[in-house]
């Protein structure tokens, strides 16, 4: 089979299997080429010859400046693709109140999406082994043939050995997360120098709110330029429309009466502890991205995760054939985001003043590894001193008698 990358060029050769007309046979079909299953290509072709024959489906026709990613990283090693920035310095900020950390061992950085698409698509273009098919949706689910994995998507039905499902579902919804992670943002190009690009607001909160955390989330680049976001941890997803006005204000209040205009917007939700996922195992085939383990429970952080797994799953498709799904996290961890969450949950107007806490009263580093998903124990133990003690116990009990009840009931049933 040609490699085929065009979107309106439907799958070259065909063949008959059970009843159903496939496409010629991969090893691995990766659903998804957003930053997940890009990156999982990517990773693969780093092993030149040993990649397995893989096809990457994505729905879009191409590929736009649609988002960023960011993330902090003490890395030695340059990443396949250009940083916007890097920010040494980042304030948390909260009812008049701020303080500036020092992250200079760990900087903080932004990766715009148009550089980390066009790094793996060259990536994958040096590979003969990989073929992105752009423009193609998955219309029914995958399903088991033969040993096989047959895809049915909107250019025939495709088979392969292995299947990595990054798609997210359709449609975030209240409940299959505990709490939800909503933003919106704008960047901007001012006619004045209003920002110092040397430090960037991480968390300046809105005032609290018995529905959700709110804060605003400033990335300055250059003296004139910025992104600024605004975003909701609550117990729905929330729409650009929703979220309109607070960045706007927030927009506004940065700029002054200096003028701007408006380069790019960008939106997104992620989830903030996924509900449990009740469904098999399968064989070979196995679902990632950050609606199955990807996005830090507690703070929706996700590049890193990712990048660390599609490593993981590259090594284990290249030595076995078999593709691998997130590890969890070390069980205090899961242990401590729970906890969090549910604070977050029963009390959103707390949420505020428990990240200033943390912020201002445990060392910076402990706190990045923390967000990050790298706490050890000493790290751990770190962030909970940091944190008022009474909200995080009555979190404590009343998940531990919320799972009480639920094994009473599985029980009885």
């Amino acid at each position: 089979m040609q490699r085929c990358t065009d979107p309106c060029r439907p799958f070259s050769a065909w063949k008959n299997h059970s009843k159903t007309l496939v496409a010629e046979t991969f090893d691995l079909a990766v659903l998804g080429g957003g930053c997940a299953g890009l990156s999982l290509a990517m990773d693969l072709a780093a092993h030149g010859a040993r990649c397995p024959r893989t096809l990457v489906v994505e729905s879009r026709a191409e590929y736009t400046n649609d988002r960023t990613w960011c993330y902090w990283t003490d890395s030695a090693t340059a990443p396949p693709y250009p940083i916007v920035h890097r920010w040494q310095t980042m304030r948390v900020a909260h009812a008049g109140h701020s303080v500036s950390l020092d992250c200079a061992s760990t900087p903080y950085q932004m990766l715009a999406a148009q550089d980390f698409y066009a790094a793996a698509r060259a990536s994958i273009d040096r590979r003969p082994e990989i073929t992105l098919q752009r423009g193609t949706t998955v219309v029914a689910e995958p399903f088991r043939s033969n040993g096989l994995w047959l895809i049915p998507t909107s250019h025939g039905t495709v088979a392969a050995r292995s299947v990595v499902d990054t798609r997210p579902p359709q449609g975030s919804r209240r409940g299959a997360a505990t709490l939800w992670q909503s933003f919106s943002g704008q960047e901007i190009e001012c006619s004045a120098a209003i920002f110092d690009p040397l430090s960037m607001d991480l968390m300046n909160f809105l005032a609290p709110d018995p529905r959700h955390v709110a804060f605003v989330y400033v990335l300055p680049v250059t003296p004139t330029r910025a992104l600024i976001e605004v975003t909701v941890f609550g117990a729905a997803p929330l729409t650009p429309r929703e979220l309109v006005d607070r960045l706007a204000a927030a927009v506004a209040e940065r700029v002054g009466d200096a003028a701007f205009t408006t380069l790019r917007r960008e939106h997104g939700v992620l989830p903030m502890g996924l509900s449990e996922n009740l469904k098999p195992a399968l064989e070979r085939f196995v679902r990632a991205g950050v609606m199955a383990g990807g996005a830090r429970p507690s703070t929706g952080f996700a590049f890193q995760r990712i990048q660390r797994w599609a490593r993981e799953c590259a090594q284990s498709l290249v030595s076995n054939g078999r593709p691998i799904g997130h590890k969890p996290d070390p069980l205090p961890l899961r242990v401590m985001d729970r906890i969090l969450l549910e604070v977050l949950r029963a009390d959103p107007k707390r949420g505020g003043a428990l990240f200033f806490s943390l912020f201002n009263r445990a060392e910076p580093s402990r706190v990045i590894r923390f967000l990050s998903g790298d706490a050890g124990v000493v790290d751990s133990l770190a962030v909970i001193a940091a944190m008022p003690v009474s909200p995080f116990v009555r979190a404590a009990l009343a998940l531990t008698l919320r799972q009480s009840r639920i094994s009473e009931s599985k029980g009885i049933a």
